[in-house]
């Protein structure tokens, strides 16, 4: 409901002159939000602005301690208003780039918030207007109508764009938009409105001299005086006493600009006594009063022009500060962004390093795994086909003195030979076919049959000794498998290639066996692994066994 009532009176313009509404009474049938709106708005008397101007500061305090942001804007526009019509112009325009600060960081987008936004910009485009700043004041007019959401907010920003248009001297654009103006109002039945609008018209007409130009200032004062608006009214007499004087009538010029001083006296406000005085002094016949007036007014224009230039200034200064700032945080986050990247790539480097010892670590744990199967496979092999061979001779030998050994030492030599040829150190020539068709043909005898296919679409040149070399180990653990556990009687190895990829495929029709990671097979697992490639196993109870090498 507060807000409700803040908004409805700074948007719907509340006037309790032209309501014809007591300040008595109406302090006492409203709450304080209303009555200090009214006093701030429409003051009789001096004391009236400084309580205002109290109670909205103390409120502003208040909503910016509970978070009220929307509350706080509200307080401080109204504030920026006072400040306004004191002519304290810089102080004005601080609270309203407050409030616009404060809606920055509001993120509704509804209506109220649309309102709130306009009224700011239109009050910063008086600010700028009252310090002359003319092209600014219209930019901010601007910004203000693009997000006018009513008929009554586009009049009244409107109005105040024809106000800077007749300050410039530019008459005839100031009356197009006074008129439209003024239209609106009458059509709407907004005495109050529709009297100010019309004096404004009736004033820059008066410049053009436009022949309704008197009628129309008549007709406004009239309907002011009609509904006690003493501040317009005051605007009102003001403009005849110029438009008598621009025609050289200085005896009406002169009874307006008393009128004028008499209501400026009610107002009771040194502004509006100041500029009532000054009217007088421009009508008087004395030439040293007159010098005085043209030059104190030349002066008030220099300074204001000289306080610009140092607000201007001030400004410049300000956004400088804050293009400093805004390097210097750029420049910090650049070097933490940097820093981060180092200690990313620090970490990386950590890892790789890391990754390789374990992967170096892993293959020398690997490697030697594969020395101590092989030297326990050597071991079991000497062991079961060569010792327990020589020790069956030596039992021969005591039990029958004089017996003929020839043949079983031959045997023994030949399985000695054959172990060492197993483990033996490989030498690759320039037919390594060769090598590979001679280690099969080693395990053919009058039971079994090897055959090859194809093994010369096979580029061996072009492989590296490694692979030669294990392929070399898998076909003779593939081989020597067969002969102890197949019972083969045909194996078939075929070669090809399909692109970059070689595949070798082993075949026998023997017995079969139901697959077991046994210490030979998984010799071959690890072999075709040290060199990127593959191996795979087929084999079943009577039906045979198979092993597919891929490099």
């Amino acid at each position: 409901m507060k807000l409700f009532v803040i908004t409805f009176l700074f948007f719907c313009g509340f006037n309790a002159n032209a309501s014809g509404i007591d300040a008595v009474a109406f302090s006492q049938e409203t709450d304080s939000l209303t009555y200090y709106y009214y006093i701030a708005n429409n003051p009789k008397t001096s004391e009236e602005h400084p309580k205002a101007y109290k109670f909205y500061n103390n409120l502003k305090q208040q909503n910016l301690k509970q978070g009220d942001t929307l509350y706080a804007v509200n307080n401080l526009r109204q504030i920026a208003i006072m400040q306004n019509n004191w002519g304290d112009y810089y102080s004005s325009e601080a609270s309203v780039v407050e409030a616009l600060k404060l809606m920055k960081s509001f993120k509704i987008k509804d209506s109220i918030a649309l309102e709130i936004m306009n009224g700011l910009y239109n009050q910063i485009g008086r600010i700028s207007h009252a310090l002359l700043k003319y092209d600014a004041s219209l930019s901010y007019y601007d910004k203000a109508l693009q997000i006018a959401t009513s008929r009554n907010q586009i009049d009244v920003i409107k109005n105040n764009m024809a106000l800077v248009y007749r300050d410039q001297g530019n008459y005839a654009k100031a009356e197009v938009v006074f008129l439209e103006v003024y239209n609106d109002y009458l059509a709407l039945g907004d005495t109050l409105r529709t009297a100010k609008a019309l004096n404004n018209l009736a004033n820059v007409r008066s410049k053009l001299n436009h022949p309704e130009a008197h009628n129309n200032l008549l007709e406004a004062l009239n309907l002011r005086l009609k509904i006690n608006d003493v501040i317009g009214s005051y605007s009102s007499y003001k403009n005849l006493s110029i438009y008598y004087k621009d025609r050289n009538n200085k005896t009406k010029a002169l009874t307006y600009a008393n009128e004028a001083l008499r209501v400026a006296k009610d107002i009771k406000q040194a502004s509006f006594l100041e500029d009532a005085l000054s009217l007088i002094i421009g009508l008087s016949k004395d030439h040293n009063v007159l010098a005085y007036k043209q030059i104190k007014d030349s002066l008030d224009t220099a300074k204001q022009l000289e306080e610009n230039k140092y607000a201007i200034l001030k400004y410049n200064v300000e956004s400088e500060q804050k293009k400093v700032q805004k390097e210097e945080l750029l420049k910090e986050k650049a070097e933490k962004e940097k820093l981060i990247a180092q200690s990313l790539m620090l970490g990386v480097l950590l890892l790789a390093t890391l990754l390789y010892a374990l992967l170096r670590s892993r293959y020398k744990k690997e490697k030697l795994q594969q020395v101590y199967n092989t030297e326990v496979r050597i071991s079991k092999k000497v062991h079961d086909e060569v010792a327990n061979h020589v020790y069956q001779i030596m039992a021969k030998m005591q039990n029958k003195p004089g017996i003929d050994v020839l043949d079983d030492l031959e045997n023994i030599y030949t399985k000695t030979r054959d172990i060492s040829k197993d483990n033996s150190a490989l030498e690759f020539n320039d037919r390594f076919e060769n090598t590979i068709k001679d280690l099969l043909l080693s395990y053919k005898n009058e039971n079994v049959s090897v055959i090859t296919k194809d093994i010369k679409t096979i580029n061996w040149n072009a492989m590296s000794n490694l692979k030669k070399a294990t392929i070399y180990r898998v076909l003779q653990e593939l081989m020597t498998n067969m002969k102890k556990h197949s019972q083969a009687s045909v194996v078939v190895i075929s070669f090809s290639k399909n692109k970059n990829k070689i595949q070798i495929n082993y075949n026998d029709n023997g017995v079969g066996c139901t697959l077991k990671k046994q210490t030979g097979l998984q010799n071959t697992e690890t072999r075709m692994a040290s060199i990127n490639g593959s191996i795979r196993f087929e084999s079943g109870i009577n039906d045979g066994f198979k092993a597919i090498l891929r490099i």
